[in-house]
């Protein structure tokens, strides 16, 4: 196994910010930490790059560990906190200047101009970071971060406040480092982001709730999720609300979306009969697909 945690706890006083949680990594696999404000993702990570000493527990990297070789992990690790590392009053080539020195990177110049390149920076050479806008700063700090060519990336929520282009455009950069087969760590409150992943670890109030792929944690789920069509939603969703079996009833678009237990399966169908008694005789319903953000949204209430 490329990391095995376990145990891992951090404790600030008698806060504590991880509990116990123990995981293992395969090596080239992208793994998913998701979870609300306060769960601990960020902690976890520090931990995991070597910012943070744990309370508890321990780490093996690739068969070493911070209190053995540190020096030797802080060169196989890159992370990009959630303010980007970039300088802002140095330029998009001065920071890649600064990190390939400070890493001791001999060929930095012809690795930078490489990233850029791929990063589509390579015409903002000469712009400060203060000065490009949040997703292109954030491809600059991926940058940053890899420009030692570390075998471990990890990134805390490095998508958050981007434009969608620029966040698809990250994902497409960390697709190329997999396939050089870099381990990646990544916090995302995105949760359609997290099904990307291999696997996810499902994170609240310091407890790893969960750590298994999307695949086994869709199949495995008792959740019932089904969508509403009718001409007036905001009546069809004032009578699917008051039952009692029925729960994360939300407007999405043109349908109303509710999820439900199998234990309620034999009842569903009194919410379509209901709607369309009291709202629209022409409202349809059918069952799709639980969702990660379902799964995980039930786990926190359970």
């Amino acid at each position: 196994m490329f990391i095995q945690i376990q145990n891992l706890t951090k404790k600030y006083g008698d806060l504590v910010a991880v509990d116990n949680a123990s995981l293992a990594i395969n090596r080239g696999e992208l793994v998913g930490i998701i979870g609300p404000d306060g769960a601990g993702k960020t902690t976890f990570m520090r931990m995991l790059a070597g910012a943070l000493t744990p309370s508890n527990g321990s780490m093996v990297i690739d068969d070493k560990t911070f209190k053995e070789n540190r020096q030797e992990l802080k060169e196989e690790i890159g992370y990009l906190s959630q303010v980007s590392q970039a300088y802002g009053d140095l330029t998009v080539w001065e920071n890649i200047e600064f990190f390939g020195k400070i890493h001791h990177v001999k060929d930095w110049q012809e690795r930078g101009e490489k990233l850029l390149e791929f990063a589509r920076l390579n015409n903002f050479k000469v712009r400060l970071a203060d000065q490009l806008s949040g997703g292109m700063r954030q491809k600059l700090g991926v940058c940053c971060a890899v420009i030692h060519q570390p075998k471990i990336l990890i990134l805390d929520e490095p998508t958050t406040g981007v434009d969608p282009v620029s966040r698809r455009e990250l994902w497409l950069i960390l697709a190329a480092f997999l396939k050089d087969s870099m381990t990646i760590l990544i916090s995302t409150p995105y949760l359609n982001e997290a099904e990307r992943c291999n696997r996810v670890a499902l994170f609240n109030q310091g407890r790893l709730l969960r750590y298994d792929t999307v695949t086994a944690l869709t199949s495995e789920t008792s959740l019932m999720v089904f969508e509403i069509h009718s001409e007036n939603l905001s009546k069809a969703y004032d009578v699917v609300s008051k039952f009692g079996f029925v729960d994360n009833v939300t407007i999405l678009g043109d349908r109303i979306d509710f999820v439900a237990d199998h234990s309620s399966e034999s009842n569903i169908g009194s919410v379509l009969d209901e709607v369309r008694k009291v709202v629209d005789p022409n409202a349809e319903m059918k069952q799709i697909g639980a969702s990660l953000d379902d799964i995980f949204t039930s786990m926190i209430k359970e």
